[in-house]
């Protein structure tokens, strides 16, 4: 049971069974029959959530709008909408209900995908998020007062995204996204799909079926592949020393087929196969000894080039590099799109950097001098790229330098070589390795200060995330949906939808 209206009339969110009916009448002290009928209606406005313990929660749904009402009319959508809720806690469902208020820019939205489409920037993926996962009554309220193509373009963006990585065990995800948007837009008014489709149009809807369309013929192309018997061979390179590794069994949800699992040990000790958790992900697990033979550490640095070193001639088609305690600096959730796409083997992209932080832009004397080492010739330009030394790189992309090339990194950061180029005395990790940190992008070809993914135009929808979370977020508390600016409400419940 989940609101009033204004007449005292109970307000459900699906029909009611005449047993829970009749409950849901008692506990509200209303008439068994007015609960019952109600029970098979739908809210015209009024949006509603069934919570627990038969508690009377409102929801609301306001109406935004910077002009008068009697110019509504010809407006269709509102610039702002005003979403409401209340939940419960599955943990302590005797606590109070959260009740979040969400402010929705209806036309920020609108310019975002116009420059998305248009011009190659970021996609609104929070914004499509968001709006797919609202409750029925919300987008079948969005539907009724003729503004169903936000709830359009939202399908086609989230399409995109579970195209390019389908969900473990459901790949047709991207599909149905897809036919949900094409259905809203058949039932919009000749109206709305003239603003979609008109020269000029008020909507990129050519823009995003072409778009989507580039992505499901992709995607038809690898699932026929890996029904074909085809599938990416993949390396899972991690650095280690001591760490504990149960995240390989309680945060990857999947892993491409022909994974192998590579640990370099840097410490001295050697992970047990045959009890290591996650293990059975994958293909095959080996364990390969890495000590440093001088006094600093090589760190992640020795492990990553030993692999490539040993196997520059059998390179995996994507080699995943790691450090032991990769949610430090990632989220789970972003790699996983990267293992969804490899997997249904759509993924393309020559190197990817996977952490969420960047290095604050600089320029000193240790970069420049480590760089030279490298690539004889001075770094001239001011340099800042993801931290932290996580990334997937393709084979074709690493061989792109000679096994020579590598082996000099290797013995710069191993101890084979007794040089420190930063001339910091004391130091327990290689400097070199800390130059390689601000410079592995530029081994792999990446331009010397990169862009963010989000703004990168070459990668796919699916890795152009700003936090890296859009696409599992469920509560949206301290999301950013709309600016702050003056705004007049028009309530529905008072007034009347002033859309009819």
């Amino acid at each position: 049971v989940s609101a009033l209206d204004s007449r005292g009339l109970l307000i459900v969110s699906r029909p009611l069974s005449p047993f829970a009916a009749a409950a849901a009448a008692a506990a509200m002290g209303l008439p068994e029959g007015r609960a019952a009928s109600m029970g098979q209606g739908r809210p015209h406005h009024r949006a509603a959530l069934h919570v627990q313990r038969w508690r009377p929660v409102h929801l609301h749904l306001a109406f935004f709008a910077a002009c008068c009402q009697q110019q509504a009319a010809a407006m269709s959508c509102f610039s702002e909408m005003n979403f409401g809720w209340c939940e419960f806690s599955r943990l302590n469902p005797g606590d109070p209900p959260n009740c979040p208020n969400y402010t929705f820019s209806i036309a920020a939205f609108q310019r975002k995908l116009d420059s998305h489409y248009i011009n190659g920037a970021r996609p609104p993926l929070m914004e499509a998020f968001f709006l797919t996962r609202l409750i029925e009554d919300y987008r079948t309220n969005l539907v009724d007062m003729d503004c169903p193509t936000p709830l359009v373009f939202a399908h086609f963006v989230v399409a995109e995204l579970n195209l390019i990585a389908p969900p473990w065990g459901d790949p047709e995800e991207g599909w149905r996204h897809f036919d949900k948007a094409v259905q809203l837009a058949k039932q919009a008014s000749p109206f709305q799909q003239h603003l979609m489709v008109a020269v000029p149009s008020a909507w990129p809807f050519k823009k995003a079926m072409d778009q989507v369309r580039a992505a499901q013929e992709l995607s038809a192309c690898a699932f026929q592949r890996v029904i074909e018997g085809f599938n990416y061979r993949v390396d899972l390179v991690i650095a280690h020393c001591r760490e504990d590794l149960s995240w390989l069994s309680t945060k990857l949800q999947g892993v491409p087929r022909l994974t192998t699992l590579l640990i370099y040990e840097k410490c001295g000790e050697s992970a047990q196969v045959d009890i290591l958790p996650g293990a059975d992900k994958f293909a095959s697990v080996v364990v390969v000894p890495k000590p440093d033979k001088g006094r600093a550490r090589g760190d992640e640095c020795s492990a990553y080039l030993a692999h490539i070193v040993a196997n520059y001639d059998s390179l995996a088609d994507f080699t995943i590099f790691l450090q032991s305690d990769p949610q430090d600096h990632l989220h789970f959730d972003f790699f996983d799109l990267v293992l969804r796409s490899m997997a249904a083997t759509t993924y393309s992209v020559p190197y990817l950097p996977l952490n969420g932080p960047r290095h604050v832009r600089t320029l000193t004397p240790c970069l420049s001098a480590v760089h030279e080492e490298l690539f004889g010739t001075n770094l001239t330009e001011i340099i800042g790229p993801y931290c932290c030394a996580q990334f997937v790189v393709a084979g074709g992309t690493i061989r792109r330098h000679s096994r020579e090339f590598y082996e000099k990194m290797l013995g710069l950061v191993d101890g084979t070589r007794n040089v420190d180029l930063c001339g910091v005395e004391g130091t327990k990790r290689s400097t070199q390795c800390y130059g390689y940190e601000f410079l592995w992008h530029i081994v792999f070809g990446e331009e010397v200060d990169p862009p963010s993914r989000e703004d990168d135009t070459r990668l796919p929808v699916a890795f152009r995330l700003k936090n890296g979370r859009e696409h599992t977020r469920l509560n949206w508390a301290g999301v950013p949906l709309a600016r702050d600016i003056p705004i007049k409400i028009v309530p529905d419940e008072e007034d009347g939808n002033p859309m009819e």
